[in-house]
């Protein structure tokens, strides 16, 4: 639970950059964050032009410029 705070928080201090996003399924996404709820995290995947609504459980890891999570 420590570590998906983690990575919601520099989610939200991302301030509109776009960031490396690994779910637990395997699923890789270039996203930019978009809203939260206490749940999930909607973020834009900007290779598919969609956006995207995640539990907040199925997010691994995180990787933006030196942060990595």
């Amino acid at each position: 639970m420590r570590k998906i705070n983690r990575i919601v928080k520099a989610m939200n201090v991302s301030r509109g950059r776009f960031f490396g996003l690994t779910t637990k399924q395997g699923e890789t996404l270039n996203a930019q964050f978009v809203n939260e709820t206490p749940q999930y995290v909607v973020v834009r995947d900007r290779n598919a032009q969609q956006t995207r609504k995640l539990a907040k459980t199925s997010l691994k890891s995180l990787s933006m410029g030196s942060v990595k999570i």
